[in-house]
């Protein structure tokens, strides 16, 4: 599949996993367990959502496991925004606790970046 399929099959996940979320949290009160579906179908949406232009950002940067890196990468971010979500949601996220995830998950990347090389 080219590059071009890649898009469409993204885009149409992108769809899928927004629509998905709007519609359960219109239809659903905001219960514990529901607010826990609700970040658990944010994850993906994100992850999805977040691929497309990392992907594109490592296309151009490099040309070595751009897919690995992108995904690895989108998936660190979109990690780092359900976290943020779901602090959010229980009035616990603060600036400092949002600079030393955010500073975790830099560590995290830069490691995993420099093992791969």
């Amino acid at each position: 599949m080219g590059i071009r399929g890649v898009v469409i099959l993204a885009a149409a996940l992108i769809l899928l996993g927004w629509f998905t979320l709007g519609s359960f949290t219109y239809y659903n009160s905001p219960s514990a367990v529901n607010r826990l579906i609700a970040l658990v179908i944010l994850w993906p949406a994100l992850l999805v959502t977040l691929l497309l232009p990392v992907f594109f950002i490592n296309l151009r940067l490099r040309d070595d496991e751009v897919v690995l890196r992108a995904t690895r990468q989108s998936t660190l971010a979109a990690t780092f925004l359900t976290l943020c979500a779901w602090l959010c949601m229980d009035q616990a996220l603060t600036r400092v606790n949002a600079a030393l995830m955010l500073g975790l998950f830099l560590v995290t990347e830069a490691v995993l970046s420099t093992r791969g090389s």
